[in-house]
């Protein structure tokens, strides 16, 4: 199993669990104040913790990006109690551009656009992981098959 399905299935998580804790139509700053308070309280949205929100300037485009770093929550954790692979450290981030730096002309206009413009989801220390284990616990810990029956628009197949 490649990398790229756990980056998929933790995009899913990840925009699954957005969508229950903001609505996709809200505004941008609205939603992105909330975020920003459930980062500094490392908030619990079902399935995920978030951990971290903050900005840093990108050495390759020289522009500011906004992090969203996560982990899996105590809840998902607990829910494969039989799993020999210790999932606690297992974190990534969203990142996307910092909304100032937006194009007036390609600015988003509520919170479900801005999601688009993700540049990357970042898997931290990746390499450390046996991703078809990694995968394996998810798949165990979490349901897909919503995304199996009905694939949203920003998702591929699992």
């Amino acid at each position: 199993m490649d990398k790229a399905q756990l980056f998929k299935r933790l995009f899913a998580i990840t925009m699954d669990e957005l969508s229950v804790f903001t609505n996709f139509d809200e505004t941008v700053s609205g939603a992105m104040l909330k975020l920003d308070l459930a980062a500094r309280t490392r908030h619990i949205i079902h399935a995920v913790q978030l951990e971290d929100m903050w900005q840093s300037l990108d050495e390759e485009s020289n522009l500011n990006k906004l992090y969203l770093s996560m982990r899996l929550s105590p809840m998902t954790l607990c829910s494969v109690l039989h799993f020999e692979e210790d999932m606690n450290c297992l974190e990534w981030r969203l990142v996307m551009p910092k909304y100032d730096d937006i194009d007036a002309y390609d600015k988003p206009t509520c919170f479900g656009e801005y999601l688009e413009a993700i540049d990357r989801v970042e898997i931290i220390d990746i390499d450390d992981y046996d991703i078809e284990e990694v995968c394996s616990f998810i798949d165990q810990a979490y349901d897909f098959t919503p995304h199996r029956n009905h694939p949203r628009p920003w998702q591929s197949s699992l």
